[in-house]
């Protein structure tokens, strides 16, 4: 069972959400325009804010259910449930329905944080749109968020009903995946080349 549970979530998150919108809306992949990613934020640059919105909230979703499956059929285990998001958040950043190049994983991490401690993901939420407001990098904010989540966890984690081994492993492995998803925006920040959304730049 907890085979199948994590290959789902896997699966779950490889859904594209960003490439079917671009493609049935322009007729291309979404992967050779903008910085070559199939989440919300390229999706903004190319369709506008409306369709990144409907991304945003369908990468969220697809990692919240992938925990919430196998807290349904695993609720003893928090190790399943911890591996499922994590494998969700993976399926997004390397889809198999379409050569393992996706997105950076934040919405989809998101999702998935949000049904393993919604406090901490409350905290990670808030963070994200003072970074975002205060300095407009859609990277930065997304770095800054997912790390006050692991700290939040690993320092305060009663405080933030996540007290657990697999919830400190998820706040451990979350960051790592999408500090790597995003290093050559980091290359980018500290050159002071990223590129900052054009709906707002």
């Amino acid at each position: 069972m907890a085979f199948i549970l994590i290959i789902l979530g896997y699966l779950l998150g490889s859904i594209p959400f960003g490439f079917v919108l671009f493609k049935l809306r322009k007729g291309g992949d979404v992967r050779d325009a903008g910085s070559g990613a199939t989440g919300a934020t390229n999706v903004a640059r190319q369709l506008g804010l409306r369709s990144a919105l409907l991304v945003s909230i369908l990468d969220i979703a697809k990692g919240a259910i992938a925990v919430l499956i196998a807290m349904q059929f695993a609720p003893e285990s928090g190790w399943i449930q911890v591996g499922a998001g994590i494998s969700a958040v993976i399926g997004h950043c390397f889809p198999v329905w379409i050569g393992f190049r996706g997105g950076k994983g934040v919405n989809t991490a998101l999702g998935s944080a949000i049904v393993i401690s919604w406090p901490a993901s409350l905290l990670a939420i808030v963070v994200f749109w003072v970074m975002f407001l205060a300095f407009k990098y859609v990277s930065m904010a997304s770095l800054t968020a997912v790390s006050a989540f692991s700290i939040a966890i690993l320092t305060a984690g009663k405080f933030f009903g996540a007290d657990s081994l697999p919830v400190e492993a998820f706040a451990i492995i979350l960051p790592a995946i999408i500090i790597f998803t995003h290093r050559k925006n980091i290359v980018r920040l500290i050159r002071g080349e990223e590129l900052k959304p054009s709906i707002i730049a």
